[in-house]
């Protein structure tokens, strides 16, 4: 038998064996053939070649391909020959956002697994509809909300301590000192445990907490990590495997604990802690103790870093706003007077006004999570394009909040765009920082009250200063929305 005829037929086994593949990746090409694309995509490769894996070069090429696309309704990024369908605008995001067809998250969150398990960020279909049912109330609790109030305002006082140690005439990177505030916080809210952060106290569990989250940041934006065969049998790998150890071994004895001591109507004089009113609905919602824990253990991912990047991107506009500023400080003495010491109430943040202003501005510029993907359920046609099912697509909040059609001259920060008489009008999904629809963020009434509590401590005590302008930042686009070089504040005492 000759080499040729040898090679002809290896040939078409190949094609026999990946027959479903290239049927499916021909008609994926020629479905979106019009939709716009780099132009220097390769045939087979797609951009592979061109997508930089620092995420900071990354994000400047997602700036390129936005530019690209400021005039069109779709644009595809291409992984080989896989898609990733781009939504830059809030129109036409009906599909993702109304409804609950295509609500699934797409496989890029596999990742979260080992952690997170199939809690409400990972799950799907029924389960998570059973989850997000059960969950809801405990998010509206007026007990719960009011004791996280109590809790802010606690880990808020530590925090301003320990910024008032620094030296005030250097400029600081803030964001450990935050983060750790806000690990503190969804500690005690969820768990009903002060694990110390603040202090350094339960080293191992808070430093593996952080460690996840760099390991998770990391593997998403490195291909060769994907495999998990080959992930396992790394670096990154192995301390994944020890800090899931120590972070499920810390959370399941909490779980375990506060469970032995529960009475449906006491918590033993503890504070009430999200975790007790999942241990009241154990029973009737037919809930085990590993149903709570996962949901527990994403609500410690969630809870504090996107609180503690939201903190400290609007500690940064504030501090190169002076002009905001002053105007928060008037508010916050008018609201406070001579009384600095004096803990946030609900109806004291009601009264902040212009501070929510400054935040939801500070929020539309740097969401802290600056896109979300979602695994496309059913075909449908989006303007002249047919989507197809089984698709990614990734929704860029960071640039959706950017469209001139609803907030003109976008790159300026303006908090003027968030007062009543300025919002009339606006579409529901041009200003989505918690998401949007039933899959929205479920706790971005305690997130609100949480950045509101710390960010008014801070200015009761601080005038903020800094050197930096927005250009200096360096933003990368991760799990969360990152600075690569700072941002970095200054802290003046005013009193």
């Amino acid at each position: 038998m000759s080499l040729l005829l040898l090679f002809i037929i290896f040939i078409i086994l190949i094609c026999l064996t990946f027959q479903k593949w290239i049927i499916h990746s021909i008609q994926i090409l020629k479905a979106y053939k019009n939709i716009p694309c780099s132009p220097n995509k390769l045939p087979i490769l797609g951009d592979l070649l061109t997508l930089p894996l620092d995420s900071h070069k990354f994000t400047k090429k997602l700036d390129e391909y936005y530019q690209r696309a400021r005039n069109e309704n779709l644009f595809s990024i291409w992984l080989g020959t896989y898609p990733l369908l781009a939504f830059f605008h809030p129109v036409g995001l009906e599909h993702f956002f109304s409804g609950t067809k295509n609500i699934t998250k797409s496989s890029d969150y596999r990742y979260f697994l080992p952690w997170l398990r199939t809690g409400l960020l990972t799950s799907e279909g029924t389960k998570w509809k059973d989850r997000r049912r059960i969950l809801t109330p405990a998010f509206h609790d007026k007990d719960l909300l009011a004791n996280s109030v109590d809790i802010f305002n606690e880990q808020a006082t530590i925090l301003v301590q320990r910024l008032a140690s620094l030296k005030p005439d250097k400029e600081v990177n803030l964001y450990t000192y935050i983060a750790a505030c806000a690990l503190d916080i969804i500690c005690e809210a969820t768990m009903g445990l002060n694990v110390g952060a603040q202090q350094q106290r339960n080293s191992e569990y808070v430093n593996a907490v952080l460690k996840l989250t760099d390991i998770l940041i990391k593997r998403l934006r490195m291909p060769w990590l994907w495999p998990d065969f080959l992930f396992n049998l790394l670096s990154e790998g192995r301390e994944q495997n020890r800090c899931l150890k120590i972070v499920h071994q810390f959370t399941k004895k909490v779980i375990d604990d506060r469970a032995q001591n529960f009475h449906a109507n006491e918590t033993d004089g503890k504070r009430l802690a999200f975790l007790d009113l999942l241990l009241k609905q154990m029973h009737d919602e037919q809930l085990t103790l590993l149903d709570i824990q996962e949901e527990v253990d994403t609500f410690m991912f969630e809870g504090h870093d996107n609180a503690a990047a939201a903190i400290h991107f609007t500690c940064f506009t504030i501090a190169l706003y002076p002009e905001v500023q002053q105007k928060l400080h008037e508010e916050i003495d008018r609201v406070f007077g001579n009384d600095y010491d004096r803990s946030c109430t609900i109806e004291d943040l009601n009264e902040l006004e212009y501070l929510e202003c400054v935040l939801k501005e500070s929020l539309r510029l740097y969401p802290p999570v600056p896109f979300i993907a979602r695994k496309v359920q059913e075909d449908f046609m989006f303007h002249d394009h047919k989507v197809l099912k089984g698709s990614s697509a990734f929704i860029f909040i960071y640039y959706i909040h950017r469209d001139p059609k609803y907030f003109p001259d976008p790159d300026r920060f303006d908090p003027d765009r968030f007062l009543p008489e300025n919002s009339i009008g606006r579409s529901p999904y041009a200003f989505v920082p918690f998401s949007a629809g039933s899959r929205n963020c479920i706790g971005q009434r305690f997130a609100m009250l949480e950045v509101k509590v710390i960010l008014a401590t801070i200015l009761k005590r601080f005038k903020l200063k800094t050197s930096q302008s927005a250009d200096d930042l360096h933003l990368a686009f991760e799990v969360l929305l990152r600075s690569e070089n700072g941002p970095y504040i200054q802290l003046e005492l005013r009193h």
